[in-house]
């Protein structure tokens, strides 16, 4: 226990300097031989340990993620093409996978960093700097602790159980050393998440770059959270809202352009910073080591002529044209799926993550809108527009069970390979009763399934945690 203290105490010290020597976001220079009682000293301090949480995201185990979540749910497949993948095709995932260790930590790492630069702001550390400006910087860190905790929730606890014990371990001050902690509730965890969430919608910056976590963001983020507590009233609202916004974010006319624009598309609402060189981007481009699931190329097949008469030679035909876009000859790019179309490590670009778009908003809206009892009209309409872009037929209401599913699957078509979110509405589905997640993908065979195993590692190093159901 003493060597596994030590070396938390220097993971959580390389946190902070790596936090105040990441400068990519932009170019304020590192100062040397800080300490952390002497790490925030003015406005600008304090904006090189915020880009350093921001570069957090894009650490190799979380930046990379996505691509494993596709291969547990419906999305693709991935093999062995990834370091620590064994068991995600299949839903058995060991608890000794070293890599569930490193995303585990590396989620915790931004949590920390960002607690650290909280209490620093917080405590009047960062002379100088103005109240609203110091509101924005707490906002923007807020956010980034509130992403950390959704995704360790969605990841390792019954995030769809709102009753449920089995939430995550809540660390909401920056420490040094580990502290043993049990889990706190999964409506414990969503109360933390949105109450960052909410003062970040309230005080975060506006007209800001995409890459920033500004207000809107929040208020994207929130929408999502509150879909998945069943809040739907107020998660079709706050998508609505969003929707609406006045600072220009809007859906692209043409899909593809959203790849090649990358966070300066104004349908991206959050996706993290990328440019040229080794440490430029994600490690999205990894998406050359997997290919599509047959239940997503099936239901490509689905919207345009007749069964089984897709074609991806050339320019592709006959498919739904975002399937087309992504897989066809002419437009899959060096990496084989043209949502991530700039090589690895490159003197230009590279690859972003799009953890939040405009198109979500639109699903987001029509799924909880008529969740909450809403007008299906309105409801479709949100579908259809998205379809529309598309340039798919649109849909037409049948009854409210279909509508529900052809939105679920319109996320599917919409987002694959992009945030995990089909995964997410598979087992929420699920959990509502309106499908058996099974049937689309048979190795979901239970509930215990539907989240990853507390990693081995973890649970060494944290005695007061209890491992997941079924592991």
């Amino acid at each position: 226990m003493k060597k596994y203290r030590n070396t938390f105490h220097k993971i959580l010290i390389l946190a902070v300097a790596v936090s105040i020597s990441s400068c990519s976001i932009d170019d304020i220079e590192p100062i040397n031989k800080l300490t952390v009682e002497n790490t925030i000293r003015d406005e600008a301090s304090a904006q090189q340990v915020l880009n350093g949480v921001y570069d957090l995201g894009r650490a190799f185990d979380v930046s990379s993620f996505p691509l494993y979540l596709a291969g547990y749910g419906n999305e693709g497949l991935i093999g062995n093409g990834l370091s620590g993948s064994a068991g995600f095709d299949t839903n058995e995932v060991p608890v000794e996978n070293r890599f569930m260790t490193n995303l585990y930590n590396a989620e915790y790492k931004i949590i920390n960093s960002a607690n650290f630069l909280i209490e620093e702001l917080e405590a009047g550390k960062a002379v100088g700097i103005s109240d609203e400006r110091k509101a924005e910087m707490i906002s923007e860190t807020k956010f980034q602790r509130a992403f950390a905790y959704f995704n360790l929730l969605r990841y390792f606890g019954q995030y769809y159980d709102v009753n449920s014990s089995f939430g995550v371990v809540l660390r909401t001050t920056f420490s040094s050393e580990l502290e043993s902690k049990p889990r706190n509730s999964v409506q414990e965890t969503y109360n933390l998440i949105v109450a960052d969430l909410e003062f970040a919608a309230a005080n975060g910056p506006i007209f800001v770059e995409h890459f920033y976590s500004g207000s809107l963001a929040a208020k994207a983020l929130l929408a999502k959270v509150k879909l998945y507590e069943g809040k739907y009233a107020e998660a079709a609202a706050l998508a609505e809202e969003v929707i609406n916004n006045g600072e220009g974010y809007a859906l692209e006319f043409n899909y593809a352009d959203i790849f090649q624009n990358q966070f300066y598309s104004p349908e991206v609402i959050f996706a993290p910073f990328s440019g040229p060189g080794a440490e430029g981007g994600s490690n999205m481009n990894l998406i050359n080591r997997t290919t599509y699931s047959e239940n997503l190329r099936s239901l490509a097949d689905a919207q345009i002529g007749a069964p089984n008469d897709g074609d991806l030679l050339g320019a592709g035909s006959n498919y739904d044209p975002r399937f087309g876009f992504a897989y066809s000859e002419e437009t899959q790019g060096v990496n084989a799926q043209g949502k991530y179309p700039f090589a690895s490590n490159t003197a230009s670009q590279n690859n972003t993550i799009y953890h939040l778009r405009m198109a979500e908003m639109y699903l987001i809206h029509a799924e909880a809108l008529i969740r909450a009892g809403g007008d299906t009209g309105i409801a479709l309409l949100s579908l259809n527009t998205i379809r529309d872009r598309a340039g798919v037929e649109p849909k037409e209401f049948i009854d409210i069970p279909t509508l529900l599913e052809d939105i679920r699957q319109e996320k599917l078509l919409e987002l694959f390979f992009e945030n995990g979110e089909p995964l997410f509405d598979l087992i929420r589905y699920d959990v509502l009763g309106n499908l058996d997640a099974s049937a689309i993908k048979p190795t979901l065979t239970s509930e215990d399934k539907f989240i990853l195993p507390i990693p081995s590692e973890v649970l060494i190093g944290n005695n007061s945690l209890i491992q997941n159901p079924g592991y």
